[in-house]
């Protein structure tokens, strides 16, 4: 992946509360895959957020620059198609999603066309414990 683009560092901003560096990729025209399904990259540009303090990536937009075909005419992504996703720190421990938006814009078998917009926020995360004790196999008490 580092071979299919071009980075450089957009700006420094602060994104839920949080520095981060943000990071655009645009593809390299003179990109050649050497495996078949790298074939795609050049198709698609990215900007990232990553957290400044922990190096995790917070923010991902993803864009459909060109037209990216599957097989021979089993589907078909058009230009324009976006994912951005968002994730969250939780209990300051673990990174979990926060928010998913989708726009797909694609035509299956050239016969169905498929225009997406999905928006989905994810939140109210709760911590799960479980009292739990972990015991040699010897000790494990047959139940009566």
């Amino acid at each position: 992946m580092a071979d299919a683009y071009r980075f450089h560092l957009a700006a420094v901003e602060s994104l839920n509360g949080r520095e981060t560096y943000v990071i655009d990729a645009e593809p390299r025209p003179e990109y050649r895959p050497h495996l078949k399904e790298a074939g795609v990259l050049p198709k698609f540009r990215f900007r990232a957020w990553i957290d400044k303090n922990e190096s995790e990536w917070i923010k991902l937009d993803i864009q459909c620059i060109d037209t990216v075909s599957f097989g021979l005419v089993l589907a078909r992504l058009h230009k324009g198609s976006r994912v951005v996703i968002e994730q969250t720190r939780v209990n300051d421990e673990v990174w979990l999603p926060q928010h998913v938006a989708v726009k797909v814009d694609a035509r299956v078998a050239l016969l169905k066309e498929f225009n997406i917009e999905q928006d989905v926020t994810y939140r109210d995360y709760k911590k799960f414990r479980a009292d739990t004790k972990v015991v040699p196999v010897g000790e494990v008490a047959e139940p009566r």
